[in-house]
């Protein structure tokens, strides 16, 4: 920009005049000799995006300058007299954008090749003219079509110079003649003209040009606006969620899109949860693609495991955590196969399409966001205290001691014949006996998050960029379980001439993390959680020496605050980075080029020093285990877009993919230090025997891959797409290795139909239908053969390596296919004030990959193959409403989804068949759990025994005897009056086949409220399961006496509610060990209703008003919140939590927040 100052120098010139000490004459041509010097050698001509809400006229051509590449010339004092602007232009060009910037001020413009000049506009003499009469006052406010106001629209009176501009509130005042037309403009909205007929007041709606139906989805290789998109797809708006107590964005997904299923399966800091597309009825079933700005990404990052009893067991990070959730600007599901087609063989789960912020248009923006965060641990088990611990103690022995004796209620012999019973404890030792602490609340502590985030974005030299940087701290509310990550990223793309553009992405993240030693075993093997459960309460958790006790009765259980002592974290760290290149070769065709690298390591390093029971023993043990994941992928793209005629329109795509992945490790280990001074840094002071060391390389993956996808739409109502991919991926035999994954969908927009259109209720409706395959590759390297190193043999006491084999190979293990057919309705009512859609859809898996179990005496337990053929059924309904909206009071809008879905068996494979229980339905439900029927509990003195239960003992759990097997070992559908698996059967419909303990629930649902009121707002977020049922944690009380009298660890209080010689009326069984346990234990006694609303998020803000802000020129944007994480649930559970799987889980957490966005 060119700016010339006017000197401060007497004139007898006008202030109209251009001076510089010389004439306006002389002048002009020095500054457009100037301005020709300033030019830019790249194109001219780049359309402009700006949106501006009263702001500096300076600053607002500024930034029209800096998108538009052009220069400027302009002269201080002609600023003088001009006022803030309001914009909102999309794509327009320079003419457009001026236009618009100087309507209704004291300059105008001159555009001269690539220099735009500013100037006074010259006072001219009014016409000689008679008043009319007729022209009176009239005032009006201008708002959009969900009646929002809208500051600086443009009211003119057609053929006049006359106008005005609208207010921050959307006012207007002018005067008129009767018969006049104003024309309402506002760039970004449809244009409208009024005829003024007298009215004292105008309340004029106008159109945006852009509106949701016009939104830009992404769907893989490419976008399409959402009126013409043919699949299902679920879009949530980053900009919607809460992200301040967020690690991950997969946390923010549960419960804002129909058919994406999302369970958070422990509170642990950096932990990721459980995302499901749909329903899948298949064995190998992963979590769905993702695809981070267009890059396939690699899952297959995770963190190193430690060869110690503990490994991973409870850390739960997730490898997604390299992404900070506030550089996410869109997250797109693509759902049905007709629109996961496109990725073929590894969509079987659905794909994740994530749009992470790009540069914005403009001068530079700045956004700083802080949070500080207070969490809690939500509801955790109540275990038996110091008085109640010694007591039930005491009664569990004498409930044995009576059963081994056989006095009543277990036989008939006199107390007074045999050995009198003798407690544990007597009354002075109860009595004097110290109360301690509950172990559990010891190792819990109050946790604190603070996230500081920081982004930049705007246009330089017709350069977009975006530069972030992201710190997150996180101590869990388990003392030792702190997570920090650092993060930044770079986004830059450059326009080279008129038909070039490139870019490069660059995320980069590195973490440490404590981990905390969570463990999910038990006995010797359990974690921290569970060796606080089970210590004593009548112990110390350290001596006067300082000295970690271990439980006398049982001395494997490591003491839950020795747990502290070790030393255990890991290190990780990942690099995405992306490039592309594209080039618009013909009018309507691209060629697009890019490749990316994407690197994990990660590093865990432990101890376990003398402190601990483990060290101890092993004199100081240490590890380090390191992992590295790398993904290298190119893909190119030619794209061809051409309108066929007025109406017609063909959008063509081919491409090729190749991406080829690795992963390594590296592990290393020794113990017997002399100190445990040295933690891991030094393995070679240890002096074990046999120090572990140890390497591996998984099977280097390759996918190779060609697609292409056609979208023809004629008259903006009728669309067909059609898509194919063929993948070869490297770990399927030879003859296996291709596969092909079709798509086809078609769209009917009735809505633009002639006799859909005189109703004005129906804003719009299209009906999609669709049909696909895809592909699932989810098997790891299961169709070859591998030997396991790591089984030494010992011959003359000398023990040597050895191998043996651990895999077999099925050459004819081919790809799991999944067929879909979907049925869906898009509308919109009542002027968009009610949205949204409803889909029906049938899935066919066939060729289930999965393990069938060998015979016992193979060296080998099962082998891979393909498994049958399942089916799964369900429905998705999502609703968008508008129910209050008041521009000066109180909006109120809400989002509701709900989704059902069913599994069953079509068929089952020879092999599989062959490994069926008779009990089990070879055509029933994917999810059916199997296990028998219980009819309360048994006390001799209200009942007669069960006759097919002889010898059950009082308190037992009675099991319905319901069928029998005959000679053959068929079922004859007769009790036979004994108890056997015949007595199996169907008890619900929520089990996990895949082993990965995620009970599947029938139905799920989310909904939330957004409420905004002046400058304040409101949002509450819910979301819930329905008809999901898992056995209880309560479960666990159904073996107290092995647990409490024999090993003396403690037990859950409510195992005081046990039946008992003196409690016949006990909730729960006896406690002491029964003939018929295992049946009890696969009962539906213990099964629960884990249905559940959980309020999620609850956030209130207040938006600083901008004329506050004006008064200063730093600040342009200030917003306030208080956010609440996991407020309550509502649930008939009674376990710690329905989303909680493991029994020593890490707890869920309620977080209370505040936070600050500030815009510069």
């Amino acid at each position: 920009m060119i700016l010339v100052k006017q000197p401060k120098e007497r004139s007898t010139r006008s202030s109209g005049t251009l001076c510089f000490g010389a004439s306006s004459k002389k002048v002009a041509p020095v500054l457009f000799l100037l301005c020709l010097l300033q030019l830019s050698v790249a194109a001219i001509g780049q359309k402009i995006t700006l949106h501006l809400k009263n702001s500096p006229f300076k600053k607002a051509i500024e930034a029209i300058k800096a998108q538009s590449g052009y220069d400027l010339v302009l002269v201080q004092s002609h600023l003088e007299g001009t006022h803030p602007v309001s914009l909102n232009l999309v794509n327009a060009d320079i003419k457009e954008a001026m236009e618009a910037l100087t309507n209704g001020q004291p300059v105008s413009y001159e555009i001269k090749e690539s220099v735009i000049i500013l100037q006074r506009k010259e006072a001219k003499p009014a016409a000689v003219t008679l008043a009319p009469q007729q022209k009176q006052p009239v005032s009006g406010q201008v708002k959009d079509e969900t009646g929002v106001s809208l500051p600086g629209v443009t009211i003119q009176v057609k053929g006049t110079t006359t106008g005005a501009r609208t207010d921050e509130k959307g006012n207007f005042k002018l005067d008129v003649n009767k018969g006049d037309i104003l024309v309402v403009s506002y760039v970004g909205y449809e244009t409208q003209e009024i005829a003024f007929t007298g009215q004292s007041a105008l309340d004029i709606r106008i159109k945006s040009t852009e509106s949701a139906l016009s939104e830009v989805v992404v769907v893989g290789y490419g976008t399409q606006k959402r009126k013409s998109v043919t699949g299902s797809v679920a879009s949530v708006k980053m900009g919607d969620v809460n992200t301040s107590t967020n690690t991950n964005f997969t946390q923010a997904l549960a419960g804002r899109a129909a058919g994406v299923n999302v369970v958070q399966t422990t509170g642990q800091p950096g932990a990721g949860v459980s995302v499901q597309i749909r329903s899948s009825a298949s064995f190998a079933s992963g979590g769905p693609l993702y695809v981070v700005d267009g890059v396939i990404v690699n899952d297959d990052a995770g963190e190193p495991e430690p060869n110690t009893r503990y490994g991973t067991s409870g850390i739960n990070r997730s490898p997604l955590n390299f992404l900070n959730p506030n550089d996410i600007e869109n997250i797109d599901v693509l759902k049905d196969a007709s629109a996961t087609a496109i990725y073929g063989a590894r969509a079987a789960g659905g794909v994740v399409l994530i749009t992470t912020k790009k540069g914005k248009a403009g001068i530079p923006s700045i956004q700083y966001d802080v949070s500080h965060s207070f969490q809690k641990s939500l509801k955790y088990y109540d275990i038996l205290d110091t008085h109640d611990y010694m007591e039930q103690r005491n009664k569990i022995l004498q409930e044995k001691w009576m059963l081994d004796n056989k006095i009543a209620p277990y036989g008939n012999v006199d107390p007074s014949t045999v050995t009198p019973f003798v407690p544990k404890y007597t009354a002075q030792q109860m009595a004097d006996q110290k109360a301690y602490p509950n172990a559990i609340d010891a190792i819990m502590q109050n946790g604190f998050t603070q996230q500081h985030n920081i982004s930049m974005s705007g246009t330089a030299n017709k350069t977009r960029y975006y530069v972030s940087g992201n710190y997150l701290n996180q101590e869990g509310v388990l003392k030792h379980s702190d997570y920090t990550r650092y993060s930044g990223k770079i986004n830059l793309d450059q326009s080279i001439g008129e038909k070039i553009k490139v870019g490069v992405n660059i995320i980069a993240t590195g973490s440490k993390a404590n981990n905390g030693s969570i463990g999910g075993g038990v006995y010797e093997n359990s974690g921290m959680i569970g060796a606080a459960f089970y210590y004593p309460p009548t112990m110390p958790f350290q001596d006067a020496d300082g000295n970690y006790p271990i439980n006398p009765d049982y001395q494997n259980t490591p003491n839950p605050l020795s747990f502290l002592t070790i030393t255990d974290n890991t290190k990780s760290s990942r690099l995405l980075t992306s490039g592309y290149a594209e080039w618009n070769i013909l009018p309507g065709l691209t060629a697009k080029g890019s490749i990316s690298y994407d690197q994990s390591t990660a590093k865990r390093s432990s101890y376990f020093p003398r402190t601990f029971l483990y060290g101890a023993r092993a004199e100081g043990q240490a590890g380090i285990y390191e992992t590295n994941a790398t993904s290298r992928l190119a893909e190119y793209t030619l794209n061809y877009v051409k309108d066929l005629g007025k109406k017609s329109r063909i959008n063509a795509l081919v491409g090729h993919s190749y991406q080829l992945t690795d992963k390594d490790g590296l592990n290393a280990g020794n113990d017997h230090f002399p100190t445990d001074n040295f933690l891991y840094y030094n393995l070679g002071f240890g002096t074990a025997l046999r120090p572990s060391v140890g390497s591996y390389r998984n099977s280097t993956r390759i996918w190779k891959s060609y697609f292409a996808r056609v979208v023809y739409e004629y008259d903006g109502k009728y669309i067909l797409s059609a898509s194919v991919r063929r993948d070869g991926a490297s770990h399927f035999a030879a003859n296996k290795k291709w596969g092909a994954f079709p798509g086809a969908s078609a769209a009917w927009v009735i809505s633009e139909e002639n006799f859909l259109k005189p109703i004005s209720a129906i804003s719009f409706l299209k009906l999609r239908v669709g049909y696909g395959a895809v592909g699932n590759a989810n098997i790891g390297s299961s169709a070859f053969t591998y030997f396991d190193n790591n089984s030494p043999f010992v011959i003359g006491g000398v023990n040597l390596p050895g191998v043996k084999l651990s895999q077999i190979a099925n050459p004819n293990l081919t790809w799991e296919t999944q067929t879909e057919f979907n049925v869906g309705l898009d509308y919109a009512f009542l002027q968009n004030r009610i949205s949204g859609s409803f889909d029906v859809f049938a899935r066919r898996f066939t060729n289930l990959l999965s393990k069938v179990p060998l015979a016992t005496d193979f060296p080998v337990p099962n082998f891979a193959t393909n498994a049958g053929t399942t089916r799964s059924v369900g429905w998705e309904v999502n609703l968008q409403t508008k129910n209050l909206v008041n521009p000066n009071g109180l909006n109120w809008s809400t989002t509701i989804n709900f989704s059902h879905y069913k599994n069953t068996w079509v068929k089952r494979s020879p092999e599989a068949l062959k490994s069926l229980a008779k009990y089990i339905d070879p055509t029933g439900n994917f999810n059916a759990w199997y296990g028998y029927q219980s009819e309360g509990i048994y006390d001799p003195s209200k009942m007669k025994a069960p006759s097919w239960m002889p010898g059950i003992l009082p308190g037992e759990i009675i099991i319905k005897d319901v069928n029998g097997y005959d000679d053959s070992g068929n079922l004859t559908g007769k009790p036979d009056g004994k108890l056997s698996t015949a007595d199996m059967v169907q008890i619900h419909t929520n089990n996990d086949p895949t082993g990965n303990g995620q009970p599947v629930p029938n139905y799920s649902f989310g909904f939330s409220n957004q409420f905004s009121y002046k400058n304040f707002d409101l949002s509450i977020y819910m979301y819930g399961l329905i008809q999901k049922k898992f056995n209880s944690d309560y479960s666990n009380t159904s073996d107290v006496y092995a647990k409490l009298a024999a090993f003396g660890w403690n037990v859950l209080s409510v195992s005081k509610d046990r039946w008992a010689f003196d409690n016949p009326n006990g909730s729960f069984p006896t406690g002491l060990n029964t003939a018929y346990g295992s049946y009890a234990s696969s009962s539906d006694f213990w099964v629960e209703n884990a249905s559940f609303l959980r309020c999620r998020d609850i956030t209130l803000g207040y938006r600083v008003p901008a004329n506050l802000l004006h008064k200063q020129d730093i600040i342009k944007t200030l917003r306030v919140y208080a956010n609440v994480q996991n407020p309550f649930i509502v649930t008939g559970y009674k376990g710690i939590d329905p989303e909680l799987q493991n029994f020593y889980a890490y707890p869920m957490t309620r977080s209370f927040t505040l936070g600050a966005s500030v815009g510069f």
